[in-house]
């Protein structure tokens, strides 16, 4: 069930998913946009679904997000290969610069031009990776801080090597864009430094010397 048109139902499980999608910054508009909804299978009671939808409108993922904390495992994917899929990829412009995050929910802080890794690796036989090397499209890397020295680094190198533009966004105090507001995230986005391997060696010494 969509959440957009029963957004101020009367059900409480109604209720529960809106004002867990509230209390983290959505609005009215985000719920429309990435199509939040709920299932009546068991298994994802009180959980909010965010669904994926290839380049023909076709559904190729979903994701359900516990909304209570002491929930045992806060995520429950569908079973599909997820190099196989490119979240959301219906909203991408592959003309314009893109923004790479980690997972579905920190999308809902980014601006409309971007997709979730589903983890923090990209691979070069992805179906993502395959359609920026085809597009030769821009990359904005915002991945969460505890990756700074891994997997930014190595995704970084490894679209560098195919010639693809990538930019740092700087979470300064965050741990993940999902902490931001999404006028953080666009005022981090203006700061965005390009990446090369001489920054990211004097990036790495600065950090050993802390």
């Amino acid at each position: 069930r969509l959440l957009a048109p029963i957004m101020h139902d009367s059900d409480p499980v109604v209720r529960w998913a809106v004002n867990y999608l509230l209390r983290r910054g959505l609005t009215e508009r985000d719920l429309w946009y990435f199509k939040f909804g709920l299932s009546s299978d068991p298994t994802m009671y009180r959980r909010v679904i965010m669904p994926s939808f290839d380049g023909a409108g076709v559904l190729n993922f979903f994701t359900g997000r516990a909304i209570d904390s002491t929930t045992f495992r806060k995520y429950m994917n569908c079973e599909t290969e997820k190099k196989a899929v490119i979240f959301n990829e219906l909203n991408i412009d592959w003309q314009k610069e893109i923004t790479l995050v980690e997972g579905p929910f920190d999308l809902a802080k980014c601006d409309d031009n971007a997709t979730c890794l589903l983890g923090s690796s990209l691979s070069e036989d992805s179906a993502l990776f395959s359609m920026i090397y085809k597009h030769m499209t821009p990359v904005i890397l915002a991945l969460d801080s505890d990756m700074v020295d891994k997997s930014w680094q190595r995704i970084a190198r490894m679209l560098s090597k195919y010639d693809v533009s990538v930019r740092i966004l700087p979470l300064g105090e965050f741990k993940d864009v999902g902490e931001m507001t999404k006028q953080q995230f666009l005022e981090a986005k203006t700061q965005a430094v390009e990446w090369d391997r001489m920054a990211a060696l004097s990036s790495k010494i600065q950090r050993m010397r802390i």
